[in-house]
């Protein structure tokens, strides 16, 4: 039996090398430029989106724009989504830090909600989603609300958008929705790619 002394460690929390190691997946979120969104007016590219535009929601409301930034980078690392892969209409790409919502039963079973928020870096792997090195430059546009928001992206893609006081944010948080860490992450993506191991045998 394991006793508490005052040589023990103390309770850690698991480092993820991805997040920590590089810069790009660190708190790295925002729309890739050409992602086009569902505004009132239509489909459009989000780098055309401005200040007071209202953009298709979750909840099925327009919510209006409150805030919009933007920055030009060469990411050292992103995920190229085949369309398809996420009910996305058309090939899209993910920042690493991007949060996007799934539903899965599994998630319900494991963390109490159908609906959670994971990093576009834990979906290397599911359904053909890829990581791409060493990109050329893009403009990344990150979408602010009054509060925080689901937007579609390439007309099935569920993208987390920040309330405007987490725009500045390392860490996505959320009122509403389960967000996982990079490690429940991975291995809720694991189960799905390639079915729940213990489901035969429970």
């Amino acid at each position: 039996m394991f006793m508490q002394t005052d040589k023990a460690f103390a309770a850690a929390s698991p480092v993820d090398l991805d997040i920590l190691l590089s810069s790009t997946a660190r708190g790295r979120a925002g729309l890739v430029a050409g992602t086009r969104v569902e505004a009132a007016s239509g489909w459009r590219p989000v780098e055309s989106l401005m200040r007071g535009d209202a953009v298709y929601t979750l909840d099925g409301g327009l919510r209006q724009i409150i805030d919009v930034q933007r920055e030009d980078m060469t990411p050292t690392q992103s995920l190229l989504v085949p369309g398809g892969a996420l009910d996305n209409c058309a090939e899209m790409v993910l920042m690493p830090g991007q949060h996007v919502m799934l539903e899965a039963d599994i998630a319900e079973e494991a963390f109490g909600s159908p609906l959670v928020l994971l990093p576009a870096l834990a979906l290397e792997g599911y359904r053909g989603i890829t990581r791409q090195q060493g990109q050329e430059r893009v403009e990344i546009v990150t979408l602010g609300f009054d509060d925080e928001e689901i937007v579609y992206g390439n007309t099935g893609a569920l993208l987390h958008c920040p309330a405007t006081g987490q725009m500045q944010a390392q860490s996505t948080t959320s009122k509403f929705f389960t967000v996982l860490g990079m490690e429940q992450a991975r291995a809720l993506m694991g189960i799905m790619s390639h079915g729940n191991p213990f489901a035969q045998a429970a």
